[in-house]
């Protein structure tokens, strides 16, 4: 008798190990089949991108044209994904509740990737570090060769609304006011008729404003740093999987430095890696 019950466990046993690996193996199946089925039926399908063209060179217009850093990496994306892009004009505060909504796919628009946004919104692996830097008139850079002693002007300093540099301003700069700028050019006019005596943004849009404009300078002192990635649905596992699968791809083969060489400085890039 105890011989019989010993091969019973025994048998028992190897028919549950092998119940438990066909349960595994059946949804592994089921799952690579369920990934297929949504990347066979998004094939051919427009990948809506959400983009605000007021953050050059990460994303902006030349004429009429979409152009920057963002708008070649989303024509690679498109390409990988073997879905023709659909750019989304948007303004910037529309840009969550539009991805939200299911009126967009994707957001690449110059977005740093946030705790607070992350509540709502799920971020692909960073493609560029970034930070905040201060811009001044022409001139007065020298006033400010420390991160404290910007950080302890006192004055009006210009901020886009619902961005990063007013979360920090807000927070970080005890002794100013801000001041509402709708898009980053329009500092240079503020700074100009001293509606503002300092321009918080970042970096590469900082970069790209003062080369436009000889009546501005920048501080090149990084306030912080931050991480640029692009903003999807939480919900979109699958769609976020393989963007970060080709943004990997880009990264390895070069395109993603190549493209970000076309518009950054060479040493901006190498300072920031």
């Amino acid at each position: 008798m105890k011989n019989n019950r010993g091969e019973e466990k025994i048998m028992l046993v190897k028919f549950l190990r092998g119940f438990i690996l066909f349960l595994i193996t059946a949804a592994m199946m089921f799952g690579a089949a369920a990934s297929y089925a949504t990347e066979t039926s998004q094939a051919g399908q427009p990948l809506r991108v959400g983009i605000t063209p007021d953050f050059p060179p990460l994303a902006f217009k030349q004429g009429d044209t979409l152009a920057g850093v963002e708008v070649e990496l989303a024509m690679l994306l498109g390409k990988e994904l073997d879905r023709p892009v659909k750019f989304v004009e948007l303004k910037w505060d529309a840009q969550i509740p539009a991805l939200l909504e299911g009126r967009t796919d994707i957001i690449m628009s110059s977005m740093t990737a946030t705790r607070e946004r992350q509540v709502r919104i799920a971020f692909t692996e960073p493609y560029m570090k970034s930070g905040l830097v201060a811009g001044v008139r022409t001139g007065e850079a020298l006033y400010y060769p420390t991160r404290e002693n910007i950080m302890n002007y006192s004055g009006l300093i210009g901020v886009v609304p619902n961005t990063t540099s007013e979360a920090f301003v807000r927070k970080h700069f005890l002794f100013a006011q801000e001041h509402y700028i709708k898009y980053p050019r329009q500092a240079v006019a503020a700074l100009e008729q001293r509606s503002i005596g300092m321009f918080i943004c970042d970096a590469p849009t900082m970069i790209w404003i003062v080369s436009e404009n000889e009546s501005m300078e920048g501080i090149w002192l990084p306030l912080n740093d931050e991480y640029l990635a692009w903003g999807m649905r939480k919900d979109d596992q699958n769609l976020l999987a393989r963007v970060n699968v080709a943004l990997a791809q880009f990264r390895l083969d070069g395109r993603l430095d190549m493209v970000l060489r076309k518009w950054l400085p060479k040493q901006y890039l190498e300072k920031m890696k």
